[in-house]
């Protein structure tokens, strides 16, 4: 488990989506998380980006319709203002709401037309196939986890077929949060794909109890500009029909809501993650759930900082996956969203010793997420 991948830098330096196969975002500079990007606001383009070398299978840009993005507050008593807030939605009834998500800084999900894609991470790190069933720690550093200890996580396999007649898939992981909606990374779902396929109720991915469906639409913030911000505004909400999600009804929506104490290293010095993501980095994906605490080291409006537990941590194919904290009686609290992990400053390398990550920080967004699940449940055509 030492995976999330999503801060590469310098050369392949600094940060990496810590997505799958379909996504090793470019090297940038890290971004500064003490002043992160404000919920509802498109950050500011990080440092030019260091040169990365050309990796081959690149995917080539995304086709498709160009997110139409509000990036201005919205004026007090605007449609927007009013769409803001699903109270105010309810009050003036589905039919008078104007179907557009771009008043909710928010778009379906594909990178702004000339953004630099996502490059694949299949050709840098051999995300391939999946392990045979992992026992003991010693390969990454990670422990075999129960379902029930991460409740609402399932695995998250964009897919698609290209011209060749082979399947690319993505790996990323999810999380339940309402009995239709899971959230995830928006750099998980950031290409056109022709499935969104998610896998849960099992720990272990071969299991027979493991249940699959599909999401029916993807909504990407309206900020998310991949690369070209440094992954700000990294999240997104998988809508699945009311067919789809029974598949999963096993599955717990996730507890979102406020922590007991205010979200701070100091009261919640570390969490948890957990994830099908790279055991190394150029190593296989796991067909086990693994799990691994994580040292909370700063939390900005828009992120929270994190850095590997005695080696262990997130790789890739971890992204889109949840981040607990607990409270004194156990109950686990979903307070971010894996997006991005560093380098190893010492060697170089990722998913390896003592690094950095970044996880979107839940409690920033949770206005826009109440907007946008509230406005599509009022206009599911603008959302399919």
């Amino acid at each position: 488990m030492k995976r999330v991948h999503l801060l590469a830098a310098a050369s392949f330096a600094a940060l990496l989506p810590a997505c799958d196969l379909v996504r090793l975002p470019g090297a940038g500079e890290a971004v500064e998380v003490a002043a992160p990007a404000a919920a509802n606001e498109t950050a500011e383009p990080a440092a030019e980006p260091a040169v990365m070398e050309p990796i081959s299978g690149t995917i080539e840009p995304p086709e498709g319709e160009t997110p139409t993005v509000d990036r201005d507050a919205p004026e007090p008593g605007s449609d927007a203002a009013v769409l803001a807030d699903p109270a105010g939605m309810a009050a003036i009834g589905a039919a008078a709401v104007r179907p557009s998500l771009a008043l909710l800084n928010a778009a379906r999900c594909a990178l702004p037309e000339g953004a630099a894609p996502t490059p694949t991470v299949a050709s840098v790190a051999g995300a391939t196939q999946l392990d045979e069933p992992v026992a003991g720690i010693q390969v990454v550093n990670a422990l075999a986890a129960p379902l029930a200890a991460f409740p609402g996580i399932v695995k998250l396999e964009p897919r698609r077929t290209e011209p060749t007649g082979t399947v690319a898939s993505g790996h990323c992981s999810a999380v339940r949060i309402r009995a239709n909606w899971f959230l995830t990374a928006a750099h998980c779902v950031d290409q056109p794909y022709d499935e969104l396929r998610v896998i849960g109720d099992a720990a272990n991915l071969r299991s027979p109890a493991a249940r699959i469906t599909a999401a029916s639409s993807a909504i990407c913030h309206g900020g998310y500009l991949g690369t070209d911000n440094a992954y700000s505004n990294d999240i997104a909400l998988l809508r699945l029909s009311p067919e789809q999600a029974s598949e999963l009804a096993s599955v717990p929506v996730a507890r979102t809501s406020a922590t007991a104490k205010p979200l701070a290293p100091a009261n919640y010095p570390t969490g948890e993650m957990a994830g099908w993501g790279l055991t190394q980095f150029s190593g296989h994906l796991s067909n086990d759930l693994l799990m691994s605490a994580l040292k909370i080291t700063a939390v900005g409006p828009a992120a929270i900082a994190v850095a590997s537990h005695g080696g262990a941590g997130p790789c890739i194919g971890d992204s889109g996956g949840p981040l607990y904290v607990s409270k004194a009686d156990g109950t686990k609290t979903v307070v971010g969203i894996l997006s991005v992990v560093e380098q190893n400053r010492a060697t170089g390398q990722f998913c390896a010793g003592e690094y950095n990550g970044r996880f979107t920080n839940l409690q920033g967004y949770t206005g826009w997420i109440d907007a946008v699940i509230a406005f599509c449940e009022a206009q599911p055509d603008a959302c399919n």
